[in-house]
């Protein structure tokens, strides 16, 4: 992309452009479907407890690689769209992926390090304030700095993880999107927030709108299956004892007789739809990212 272009701060419109880009939510959207599956699947082996607890817990633990290796590969998928390169294979989006993800929890590691040491930094000053007779003199050297400090240090972990997750899709190693993050934030905090809070602004209007349309949707469907469910049960649903389900009683009966009527399987068929507006929308955002990581750069490297 021209620099002209990307330090327009109204390149942020063409985040929208996302969608264009149909392999990126494919992958997004699939890993989400796959995650989502497996964290309902996990619940409801959690529900019946026992030896099932650890293996719900291994499927929320993939779940949650899938979903991170899904939005850092639609994130390489993206990258390409937005330096004018040919969109990659699904495979190499994968195998990218997964290398990138490997990245990320590096800089996540070394950026909560790093806030950790500050604050450890801050607390031994904060202890000089307890010398006697002369700790007032540093409580007001030192207290004021380090307020700033922390600012300064909170914000680069809150916006220089995003930035450098978009160096990670331009191609960076772990080291230099690290650090160019990091100098970004620091020389210019306020105009690294500013462009994401526009971004944000860009986004919600798509967001809340697609969310209402999806919300409006759902629960008709919903209410027609449940109807369809409570008809074909007839009257039996009334009679339903106390005996097992864990000693619920009849509302436990009757919630697993809809269940085995159809109502879990269109409840899963109506989740899938909400993981594909989440991808549409979080697609938008994260080509915004990218945008914001190149309008912001020193376009080196």
């Amino acid at each position: 992309m021209e620099r002209k272009t990307a330090d327009n701060l109204g390149v942020l419109l063409r985040s929208y452009e996302a969608l264009y880009n149909w392999r990126a939510l494919v992958v997004l959207a699939g890993s989400f479907a796959v995650a989502g599956l497996a964290i309902i699947g996990g619940s409801d082996m959690a529900m019946g407890g026992g030896g099932r607890m650890a293996v719900a817990m291994l499927l929320g633990l993939v779940a949650l690689v899938v979903a991170v290796m899904g939005v850092n590969g639609s994130g390489l998928m993206l990258a390409d769209q937005a330096y004018d390169r040919p969109i990659r294979s699904f495979m190499s989006a994968f195998l990218g992926g997964l290398r990138v993800t490997l990245a990320a929890i590096g800089v996540l590691v070394v950026l909560a390090l790093g806030y950790a040491l500050v604050l450890l930094v801050v607390f031994l000053l904060a202890l000089l304030a307890r010398i006697p007779g002369i700790g007032g003199a540093f409580a007001f050297v030192f207290a004021g700095p380090s307020v700033l400090v922390l600012a300064l240090t909170v914000a680069v972990l809150l916006l220089a993880a995003p930035l450098a997750l978009a160096g990670l899709w331009h191609g960076d190693g772990m080291t230099a999107a690290l650090t160019r993050a990091v100098t970004i934030v620091v020389k210019r905090p306020l105009d690294v927030f500013m462009r994401f809070l526009v971004l944000g602004l860009i986004v919600m209007p798509a967001a809340l709108f697609l969310f209402a349309m999806v919300g409006m949707g759902d629960m008709s469907v919903t209410g027609m299956y449940l109807v369809d469910a409570l008809r074909s049960m007839g009257g039996t649903y009334g009679g339903m004892g106390g005996g097992g389900y864990g000693g619920m009683g009849p509302m436990a009966a009757l919630f697993g007789s809809l269940m085995g009527q159809g109502l879990g399987a269109a409840g899963v068929s109506t989740a899938l739809v909400w993981y594909l507006a989440i991808a549409v929308v979080g697609l938008i955002h994260m080509l915004g990212v990218i945008w914001i990581y190149e309008s912001v750069s020193d376009g080196s490297g």
